[in-house]
C-alpha cells in the first residue's frame, strides 16, 4: 500500500514562500512521501477557522494521513508543540485549540466548557509533547515553527520514526471553548464561522442539529435570520428554488450556510465571524 500523505492547511496564504519552504523541508526528509495542500487560506491567526476546516476535512483523505495544521499566533511563546495520534490520523499542531474539534469526533463534550483550557484526551486518543530536536530543522527560528518543527517531524514521522522518539507523552491538550448549538423547543440559536472565498458564510448549525428538529435540505417552513434580514425556507442548491438574492441552504461541509445568488453574502450582510445567525421551524 503506498504511504498516507502529509497533509497541510495553514493561514499563511501563496503570496510569500512561507509553504514551499515547508514543502522543501519535508522533501529534504523524505522525497518520496505525498504532500497534498488542504489549504492555506485560513483567516490570519483564527484558530476557530483552522479547527472546523481540518474537523470538515479529514475524512476525505487516506487513513493515517499525516496532518500538519498551523494556526499560531503563540508562535515562540512557552505553548507546546503537540502530535495527536487518533484511530483516523496523526495531526501536528501548536497546543492552541487547533485539533478541538478533531477530538469532539472521539469525546462529544470535548471543548463545551466557556474558557479555553488543558483538557484530557479522548480515550482512544494519545498525544506527545514535540521536545526532541533531533528530529527539527535547524537553526530553529523563533517565528516559523512550521518550517523547522512541525514539517520536519511530519516528515520523519512519515518514515516510520515512533511518536515515543519524538517527545514527551501528553494527556490533555487545550480546548478551544466551542459549545454546540443545542436546539430550544422550535429554535436553535449559532453563529458564523468564516466566509469562504466565495463569500458563502459558512455557520456552526449542522446538519445533524437540523436533522435532529426535523429539518431538511429544501424545507420551505424554516425562517433563517442573520443581520436583521429573515430568509424564508431552505433551499436545496444555489438556483433551486430558481431565483436571485438571499438564501440558506446546506453546504457541502454539512453546516448550514448563508449564501447570495452569483454574489457575495459577506459583503452583502456586512457580518463578521461570530455574529449569530437564528433558525426556526414551523
Amino acid at each position: 500500500m503506498p504511504a498516507p500523505p502529509i497533509v497541510l492547511l495553514t493561514d499563511f496564504g501563496l503570496a510569500d514562500a512561507y509553504v514551499g519552504m515547508m514543502r522543501g523541508v519535508i522533501a529534504s526528509v523524505n522525497p518520496d512521501i505525498p504532500v497534498i495542500d488542504l489549504t492555506h487560506g485560513i483567516g490570519p491567526q483564527d484558530i476557530r477557522h483552522g479547527a472546523v476546516v481540518l474537523a470538515d476535512s479529514h475524512r476525505y483523505f487516506p487513513p493515517h494521513s499525516i496532518f500538519v495544521a498551523v494556526v499560531d499566533p503563540g508562535v515562540g511563546t512557552d505553548r507546546a508543540a503537540i502530535l495527536l495520534d487518533t484511530p483516523d490520523g496523526r495531526y501536528l499542531a501548536p497546543d492552541n485549540g487547533l485539533l478541538t474539534l478533531v477530538c469532539r469526533e472521539y469525546a462529544p463534550s470535548f471543548g463545551e466548557d466557556e474558557t479555553s483550557s488543558p483538557t484530557a484526551l479522548p480515550g482512544v486518543c494519545r498525544a506527545w509533547r514535540l521536545t526532541n530536536p533531533a528530529y527539527w530543522q535547524h537553526p530553529v527560528s523563533d517565528t516559523f515553527h512550521g518550517r523547522d518543527v512541525f514539517a520536519p517531524v511530519a516528515a520523519h514521522l512519515s518514515r516510520g520514526v515512533p511518536p515515543d522518539s519524538l517527545g514527551e507523552p501528553e494527556d490533555a491538550i487545550v480546548a478551544l471553548p466551542l459549545p454546540s448549538p443545542r436546539p430550544e423547543g422550535n429554535t436553535v440559536r449559532g453563529q458564523v464561522i468564516f466566509a469562504d472565498a466565495f463569500g458563502n458564510l459558512v455557520t456552526d448549525i449542522t446538519e445533524n442539529v437540523l436533522s435532529g428538529m426535523g429539518i431538511s435540505s429544501g424545507d420551505p417552513s424554516v425562517t433563517v435570520r442573520v443581520a436583521g434580514c429573515a430568509i424564508a425556507g431552505l433551499s436545496r442548491t444555489f438556483h433551486h428554488p430558481p431565483g436571485d438574492g438571499l438564501r440558506a441552504l446546506l453546504g457541502s461541509h454539512g453546516r448550514l450556510e448563508v449564501v447570495v445568488v452569483n454574489g457575495n453574502a459577506a459583503q452583502f450582510l456586512r457580518v463578521k465571524s461570530g455574529d449569530p445567525v437564528v433558525v426556526t421551524s414551523g
